[in-house]
């Protein structure tokens, strides 16, 4: 072993099995009292990296570890410490495992791992949560305010592609669930004509948090829902959150995946086009929702928003280098939602074809036959078929 380089010590082989036993026995607690508040895993953040550690740990699908082999360690620098070793997996080949850890007046605590799963182990989460509450000042002890929903252990009904996991005492919203997906379905192929259709699954559960991931092995991770209140009052909130949100998204990922609308470009298209069609549908199995919902809240926002930006021009949350060399439509790009832009969107959208259903089924056809289309090239359909300067139009919203 080079000058540089040595053997673990005690601190060093407590760290490596804490990964293993926290690991195996699913058990958070295993390793939280190595973490640093500024632990991560590697080309990750630090808020990214607590979530899918405190995910991968209570899932009952992680891969087990049989051992870990420490190479060598290096020390960095009188504080930081390199640990080089590998992993060896019941089921899987081994993997190199990379630990920096710091040494503090509460004892060694990592700041950096390479990666914790194998190299070939897919694992896909979906989050929703307050920053504040999972993350804050103290991530180390907070992120055990996240409660990790895993589907592979949950009951599930089935139908017309869709999937609903539900917590024993929701087979009744279940059984609602996916007759409001039948009536999208009927929707979106009987008066759009939109019959290849990217379904989404939903997991019902009674865990009443703001504060939830989901976690599973491939991209049909489910929604989450939480139900917690008497089944008339639970029937009501799943009807309405169906009507707008969930509709939304199938509605959106369908033009992502099947017509091929990916990236910010298009995004106006997708999101205005999803909110109108979630609308019309929400109108059918929950009208009072949607008039509140849509009508008074995303209306007065258009209203109240109007020509903030142009739409063309609406990216992501926050400035993306490879997305902002585009082409400006007005004078800058626009960020975040919390300026209008759903309702902006909504009303272009549903003043465009709410009396106009078929310039939309033929607009949706000229896209499904493209393989490849532009932002520029869609405007120039939606113009043609309307009859309308789509570009001028849209500025004006």
């Amino acid at each position: 072993m080079s000058c540089n380089r040595r053997e673990p010590n005690d601190i060093e082989r407590k760290i490596t099995e804490s990964i293993r036993l926290s690991i195996n026995e699913r058990n958070y607690d295993l390793i939280k009292p190595y973490l640093s508040k500024d632990f991560h895993f590697e080309g990750s953040d630090i808020n990214t990296s607590f979530t899918s550690l405190y995910s991968y740990l209570n899932f009952k699908l992680s891969a087990s570890i049989s051992k870990i082999d420490v190479n060598y360690v290096k020390d960095i620098n009188d504080s930081l410490v390199f640990i080089k070793g590998v992993k060896h997996y019941e089921n899987y080949d081994s993997d190199d495992l990379e630990i920096t850890y710091k040494l503090t007046n509460e004892g060694a605590k990592i700041t950096k791992i390479n990666r914790i799963r194998p190299h070939k182990f897919p694992v896909i989460t979906r989050a929703s949560y307050k920053n504040e509450e999972i993350f804050g000042d103290d991530p180390v002890n907070n992120i055990e305010n996240l409660n990790v929903l895993d589907n592979s252990t949950a009951d599930s009904i089935s139908n017309v592609g869709y999937t609903i996991y539900y917590d024993k005492e929701l087979k009744n919203e279940s059984e609602l669930s996916l007759i409001l997906f039948e009536h999208l379905d009927s929707l979106l192929t009987n008066k759009f004509k939109i019959n290849n259709i990217e379904r989404e699954n939903l997991f019902l559960t009674t865990i009443n948090s703001n504060n939830t991931v989901i976690i599973g092995k491939n991209r049909d991770i489910p929604w989450t829902m939480g139900l917690y209140e008497s089944d008339s009052i639970n029937n009501v909130n799943l009807t309405s959150k169906i009507g707008h949100t969930f509709s939304h998204e199938i509605i959106e990922g369908t033009l992502v995946q099947k017509y091929n609308l990916k990236g910010y470009k298009f995004r106006w298209f997708r999101d205005g086009l999803s909110e109108y069609i979630a609308y019309e549908y929400c109108k059918i199995i929950a009208p009072k929702e949607a008039e509140s919902y849509f009508i008074d809240k995303r209306l007065t926002a258009a209203s109240r928003f109007a020509k903030n930006g142009n739409l063309l021009d609406w990216r992501a949350n926050g400035p993306i280098e490879h997305v902002d060399k585009g082409k400006l439509y007005g004078s800058e790009f626009i960020y975040y939602n919390e300026v209008g832009q759903y309702g902006r969107a909504f009303k272009f959208f549903k003043d465009l074809f709410e009396n106009n259903d078929e310039s939309l089924i033929k607009i949706l056809k000229e896209i499904e036959e493209r393989e490849d289309i532009s932002n520029e090239e869609l405007l120039e359909i939606m113009s043609e078929i309307t009859n309308k300067n789509i570009t001028k139009l849209i500025s004006n919203y």
